[in-house]
Parts: structure tokens; C-alpha cells; sequence
């Protein structure tokens, strides 16, 4: 965990770009192997870049013009093409990303009992960069 910890304080340190990549590949590692994990990075219009573990998606909400139902579409990026104002989201609001991931390592959790390590050493994290 002591990666994760790391990761935090490059991003609070430097706060470029390249260091919330590097927070956001260790997320990725940490995140149960679900396809029905995601966490949400940042919202932008119509648009919510979110993270799992194969990497980063951004998903296209639309509604229907005559329709009563949304659509949406998903479409996969590299990180690195990570928007830079996205990337500041991310930079401000690490412990939210982290709350997140540590919920669904929480419910992982109770299928796999190895992941309740995971979800303390997660909360460490948090609390030795507050």
C-alpha cells in the first residue's frame, strides 16, 4: 500500500498531469476484478470519464428527443489523453475517488475475504494524507 500512499503525495506535491496518471494506474490496480466497478472521476456535460480496471472509459449520455429514456455510449481512452482540466477534478478530490473505490472493495469484500485487507489499508491511505 505504501504505492498508493506514495501516489497521493506526488499528486499533492507536484499536481501535474503525470502524477494523477500515476495516482489513477495504482487506483486501477486496487479495484476488484468486476466488470460492474467503475468510479466516477468527473462529470462534464453530457459526459462522465470513469475509471475501472481495464482502464479509462468516458460515457455519453444522451436523451431521446421523442423518446422518455436516456442512451448512452461508452467509449475507451488511453490515460494519458486524460483531459487536463479532468485531470485537475481528479487532483482535488482524491479522497473522494478513494471513498469510492474503498465502498466497492467493501462489498468485494464480503465475497472474497481477501479484499478486507484491502479496504483497511485503503483507509490508511486516506488518513496518513489528510
Amino acid at each position: 500500500m505504501e504505492e498508493l500512499i506514495s501516489a497521493i503525495k506526488k499528486m499533492k506535491i507536484k499536481g501535474d498531469k503525470v502524477s494523477v496518471i500515476d495516482f489513477l494506474k495504482v487506483v486501477m490496480k486496487l479495484i476488484p476484478p468486476s466488470d460492474d466497478i467503475g468510479i466516477s472521476l468527473a462529470k462534464k456535460g453530457t459526459h462522465e470519464y470513469v475509471l475501472d480496471r481495464r482502464g479509462l472509459a468516458i460515457i455519453s449520455l444522451s436523451e431521446d428527443e421523442y423518446l422518455p429514456f436516456f442512451s448512452a455510449s461508452e467509449k475507451r481512452v488511453e490515460l494519458d489523453s486524460l483531459p487536463d482540466d479532468v485531470a485537475k477534478i481528479v487532483r482535488n478530490n482524491w479522497k473522494e475517488i478513494l471513498d469510492q473505490l474503498r465502498d466497492y472493495v467493501l462489498d468485494y469484500s464480503k465475497i472474497d475475504k481477501r479484499y478486507s485487507k484491502v479496504v483497511d489499508e485503503i483507509t490508511d491511505a486516506v488518513f496518513k494524507n489528510l
